[in-house]
């Protein structure tokens, strides 16, 4: 509908010879009022005018989605960095806490009767007939 508008008023244009005081250059009224977009190379130019318009709003689209990725880069190397620390102080309270001296001094304030062993264990070995 609207390219048969644009037609329309294209073959206005070519009909009305009378107009002479159209130039090449664009004036500051002609941009307020609209005659702009009458003028026949603009026209002939649409589908390029479209294709501009599309890759600037492609452009656009692009660098939102840019930065969004790179805040959430940001954000999960701030996680990773808080876990790390998480891990590191969980081995170390692990590791403390299963020292031979720690499991003793917790039996004993359990009051779980178990002792410590005197001697090291043995060695069972079985012998293959």
């Amino acid at each position: 509908m609207l390219l048969n508008i644009i037609r329309t008023e294209l073959a206005e244009e070519k009909g009305n010879t009378t107009n002479s005081r159209r130039t090449a250059a664009f004036s500051f009224k002609e941009i307020i009022n609209g005659d702009i977009f009458t003028r026949q190379q603009l026209m002939k130019n649409l589908m390029f005018i479209i294709y501009v318009v599309f890759l600037t709003i492609m452009y656009i689209y692009n660098k939102y989605q840019t930065e969004k990725v790179l805040s959430d880069i940001i954000m999960l190397k701030k996680d990773l960095k808080e876990l790390r620390t998480y891990s590191v102080s969980n081995a170390t309270e692990l590791m403390s806490l299963s020292k031979e001296s720690e499991v003793i001094r917790l039996v004993e304030e359990n009051g779980l009767k178990i002792k410590p062993l005197k001697k090291p264990p043995a060695k069972i070995v079985v012998k293959d007939y």
